[in-house]
């Protein structure tokens, strides 16, 4: 984990399972072990996956160990960790584009006239 991204995961990471191993979680690496632990949590949680090194990701990563400090009884594996984790919060919706009275009118009648040419085209009278 060499970029500064990569290293404020390793450096959460490292704190969570930290916080798990104190709790004597079954199964959990020895001291000697975590080390690499860390390395191949980190490993799979940059997988095909690009973290941002920001405040909502932060919270997010220190909840979801919260979470599994709460209900694991065995040592989680980082796809435990992703299931609790959760999404981020979607962006804000775009506001409503302004549009004017007169480029409503002439939307309006541009939609009539398509209408209108539908109805002609597929118009069927009794006598066809």
């Amino acid at each position: 984990m060499k970029k500064t991204a990569d290293k404020w995961l390793e450096n959460e990471i490292s704190a969570g399972l930290a916080g798990l191993a104190v709790l004597q979680i079954r199964n959990a690496p020895s001291a000697q072990n975590m080390p690499a632990c860390i390395t191949a949590w980190c490993h799979a949680l940059t997988y095909n996956r690009h973290w941002h090194a920001d405040a909502e990701n932060t919270e997010r990563i220190r909840a979801a160990f919260r979470q599994l400090a709460v209900i694991c009884e065995w040592w989680p594996t980082p796809a435990e960790f992703l299931r609790v984790m959760g999404n981020r919060k979607p962006a804000p919706a775009l506001p409503a584009p302004k549009i004017t009275a007169e480029e409503r009118e002439h939307n309006r009648q541009r939609v009539q006239e398509m209408l209108n040419k539908l109805q002609a085209k597929f118009d069927v009278t009794e006598d066809a």
